[in-house]
């Protein structure tokens, strides 16, 4: 419910770029706009301002790349979550954090997580706010723990096709 609070009025767009190629376009948007998902080492997920979103879109479409606007209700992990990180904090500081049992991949650095990060609400705020790291993650649980096989839980498989 907090995050439906966030100002709207933003824009998530899949790219066909690497991580690199879109950070070195970034700085032409001022802070409008950031990276909110690395999905495949091709595929990279920019969030911000509506304009600014469409504009780089436009720009990668026109040199042959394909890209997808996401259909979602905010611009995730951008600047347009920062008004609500204090009262996330706020809750998040009111839980009760648990040593875990089994290790946990974590989507804010793509490494094992851990139990200090888990514990922390902070790090948990990072989440709201930060690039998902997925590509890293998923290469992570494969070569450091073995993972070979993976379940995609969600109402639709939009990674899964990756």
């Amino acid at each position: 419910r907090l995050m439906q609070t966030a100002p709207t009025g933003g824009a998530m767009i899949s790219i066909e770029a690497t991580e690199t190629e879109i950070r070195d376009t970034l700085p032409t948007h001022h802070g409008h706009l950031d990276i909110a998902a690395i999905n495949t080492p091709n595929s990279t997920v920019i969030t911000g301002d509506h304009d600014a979103a469409h504009q780089l879109a436009t720009t990668w479409r026109s040199n042959g790349r394909r890209t997808k606007q996401l259909n979602v209700s905010h611009a995730f992990h951008s600047p347009h979550m920062d008004p609500i990180l204090n009262q996330f904090r706020t809750t998040a500081t009111t839980l009760t954090y648990h040593t875990p049992t089994i290790p946990l991949i974590s989507n804010l650095t793509g490494t094992t997580a851990t139990t200090q990060q888990l514990t922390d609400p902070d790090y948990w705020v990072q989440h709201l706010r930060h690039t998902v790291r997925f590509n890293d993650a998923i290469h992570h649980a494969h070569h450091h723990h073995n993972i070979t096989t993976y379940i995609e839980l969600g109402p639709d498989p939009t990674l899964t096709a990756m």
